[in-house]
């Protein structure tokens, strides 16, 4: 007897959701539609809302996809004998570097912009935001353990940090997409040296 093909549901989303997102970085926001989306990963219109039963929850999704896949590659790299690199590492998965990370941080303010005026986007909003304060705080936590970093109040400088973060993102998405973003991660060092002298 032939089995019937089982179909990994968190990969169907997955292609999906990057579907969605490149509707919306080629098209723009207004695209994102069932049928736009459906057209892109190559599936029926009734196959997408049979995962995505409603364009508001396919949005919530296209958003917390970005914070996954952040996570992911923060969590893929490789702790550093250095705290100081093994931090500066992971502040650079939030900035958009490459294409691929530009990809979702245009996606993420794109959609994010709804969430402004969407209830049902607010909280993927928000959970994204939280994520980002907290993660800030535990890379500056981890820094700690570094003796020039032994004056470092993580709880204080949180706040200026995700600011940091938040600013270098924005500015090197309204930046050409062939324009060198080298300069964003010598900022990164920068702030996280001053780190280091304001914490002696």
């Amino acid at each position: 007897m032939v089995m019937p093909k089982l179909i990994d549901k968190s990969a169907r989303e997955r292609l999906i959701g990057e579907a969605a997102w490149r509707v919306v970085v080629r098209d723009g926001i207004t695209s994102l539609s069932v049928r736009n989306v459906a057209l892109e990963a190559g599936i029926a219109a009734g196959s997408l809302r049979y995962v995505f039963p409603t364009q508001e929850v396919l949005r919530v999704y296209v958003l917390d996809l970005v914070r996954q896949r952040v996570l992911d590659r923060i969590v893929a790299i490789e702790p550093s004998v250095s705290p100081r690199e093994t931090v500066e590492n992971y502040f650079s998965q939030l900035l958009p570097l490459d294409a691929e990370r530009r990809v979702e941080m245009e996606v993420f303010l794109s959609v994010g912009v709804l969430a402004l005026t969407d209830p049902v986007l607010q909280p993927a909003y928000d959970r994204a935001h939280q994520d980002l304060r907290a993660g800030c705080f535990k890379f500056l936590e981890l820094l700690t353990v570094d003796s020039k970093y032994g004056g470092l109040d993580p709880a204080v400088e949180t706040a200026r940090t995700h600011a940091v973060i938040d600013g270098l993102a924005l500015h090197l998405i309204r930046q050409p997409k062939n324009e060198d973003t080298n300069w964003a991660a010598r900022e990164l060092s920068r702030h996280l040296d001053c780190l280091a002298m304001e914490g002696r």
